[in-house]
């Protein structure tokens, strides 16, 4: 069975995400990446590059608050891969305010994380935010730039060197998230995937009713 090194080197390699996949990249890697026993952000992050969205967008809506911002960022990535450009770009607007210490969507409020809660976000040993880290000085604004970009290229069928300028930029997002990830969580098994699960927010919650009660399907959210 393949490490995490290696299959993460692999997939990152051969990963295309600018335009919309419409299945997993190899299906066998599918129970392999899942043998690993990663801790969830790791594992949707592979799944991700393997292109299997559906795979990853499972684990994802079970860390979809504070402090579980990495689940939040990947919720935004695998939005803006399927095409859903509005619900990629609203995920990225509730990291931006939960790496600020802003309880998403009621920063006009003035509303903060708990500082217990604020404290989790964080990643031990690594200076700044998750937005920091993975977007460097543009922030959850480079994560916001990247959404137009791809949505641009999609709308006027762009040519193969945009396509492979895009690619490089997404591949390297895709390296710092499973930077953060792997030194925030590590890499050996996580038997307990539970474990990393968040209570939804109220806001979150009731999208999630209404999209199971209101037959919106889970590309709505």
């Amino acid at each position: 069975m393949a490490d995490f090194t290696t299959l993460s080197k692999h997939l990152l390699g051969s990963a295309s995400l600018v335009k919309a996949p419409g299945q997993a990249k190899d299906k066998t890697l599918t129970s392999k990446i899942a043998d690993l026993q990663l801790h969830p952000t790791l594992e949707a992050t592979l799944h991700i590059l393997n292109h299997d969205l559906p795979s990853a967008h499972f684990l994802v809506r079970h860390m979809q608050a504070a402090p579980a911002l990495e689940g939040m960022l990947l919720h935004g990535i695998l939005h803006r891969c399927e095409g859903d450009f509005r619900n990629a770009r609203l995920w990225n607007g509730d990291v931006g305010d939960a790496c600020e210490g802003w309880k998403p969507k009621k920063k006009d409020e003035g509303e903060r994380l708990a500082d217990e809660v604020a404290k989790q976000c964080g990643c031990l040993g690594v200076e700044g935010s998750l937005a920091g880290f993975v977007y460097e000085e543009e922030g959850v604004d480079g994560a916001k730039r990247l959404i137009d970009d791809v949505e641009g290229f999609r709308k006027r069928k762009g040519g193969e060197s945009e396509e492979g300028r895009l690619n490089e930029r997404i591949r390297e997002e895709m390296t710092k998230v499973l930077e953060w990830c792997a030194k925030k969580f590590g890499t050996d098994k996580y038997t307990d995937a539970s474990s990393a699960w968040v209570k939804n927010s109220e806001e979150v919650q009731k999208i999630s009713n209404d999209m199971v009660s209101g037959g919106k399907g889970y590309r709505d959210f």
